[in-house]
Parts: C-alpha cells; sequence; structure tokens
C-alpha cells in the first residue's frame, strides 16, 4: 500500500507542479504578450477547462499525500518532515489560488473580449503576482515530497 500511495502522491503532485512549471517556462511570457482581447479569451478557455478538472486533481493529490504521510508513520525520522512540508505547501497553495488567483479569475471570466475595463492589465499584473507566490509553494512542495520520498 505504501508503494501505491507513494505512485499517487507523485503522479497527483507532478499534475499540479507541471501548472507553475509551465507558467515558468512558456505560459507566462506568452500570456504577458498577449492583447486584451486574445489574453481574455485565453483566460476563458483555461478557466472552463480548469474549473472542471483542478478540484478533482487537488482533492485527489491532498489525499494521496495525506494516506503517504499516514502509511509513512511508522518509518519515523526526518523524511516524514518533508512529506508533511510537501502536504502544507499543497494546502497554502490550494488557499492562496482560492484566496487571490480565483476572483481575479471571476472577474476576468465577467468581461468579453469587446467589453473590458481600460485598467484589463493591471488585473493579469495582479494574477501573476499572486501566482508567483503560488509558483514557489508548489515547486518547494513538489521537492520536499521528492526529498521525503527518497530519504
Amino acid at each position: 500500500m505504501l508503494e501505491l500511495s507513494t505512485f499517487l502522491s507523485l503522479a497527483g503532485y507532478a499534475v499540479v507542479v507541471s501548472q507553475p512549471l509551465a507558467y515558468l517556462v512558456f505560459l507566462g511570457p506568452a500570456q504577458s504578450a498577449l492583447p486584451a482581447a486574445a489574453y481574455i479569451e485565453l483566460r476563458h478557455g483555461i478557466d472552463a477547462a480548469m474549473n472542471r478538472r483542478l478540484p478533482v486533481i487537488y482533492l485527489s493529490t491532498l489525499a494521496a499525500v495525506t494516506l503517504h504521510l499516514a502509511l509513512s508513520w511508522n518509518r519515523g525520522g526526518g523524511h516524514l518532515l518533508l512529506i508533511l512540508m510537501a502536504l502544507l505547501c499543497l494546502v497554502a497553495d490550494i488557499a492562496l489560488a482560492l484566496r487571490k488567483n480565483v476572483p481575479i479569475n471571476q472577474t476576468i471570466d465577467s468581461w468579453s473580449a469587446a467589453d473590458y475595463p481600460a485598467d484589463w492589465a493591471t488585473y493579469r499584473a495582479r494574477w501573476f503576482a499572486a501566482f508567483r507566490y503560488r509558483q514557489i509553494v508548489m515547486i518547494a512542495g513538489f521537492l520536499s515530497l521528492l526529498l521525503g520520498i527518497t530519504a
């Protein structure tokens, strides 16, 4: 069962951490260069897909990492702290997303490509600023999980 929880934790967290890595490598620069109408349409498409899939991915990953932590408990040692750190980073990412990014997403989702506020770029900048913190948290969590599992 420990091997299965290891696999599920790594697989789930890999999907979660793929988002900040993709934004770091190419999605962030690409979206930053888009004009308003294209950015808004892209956000609408991303949010529609994300709102259906991401909650399942996050909840599954939370469950897998929690299970892995519980099953690893009897081994003791420093790896437990690393796995706990991964779990806390995942919770922090969710909290940051719900508090910062989701409200901005909801505002942008209320716009159309033809009707948006003149200060639309400030919303994009606020979204990216909040997401940078999430990138740090998610990457730190994934690295903690990797170190915890291999320790």
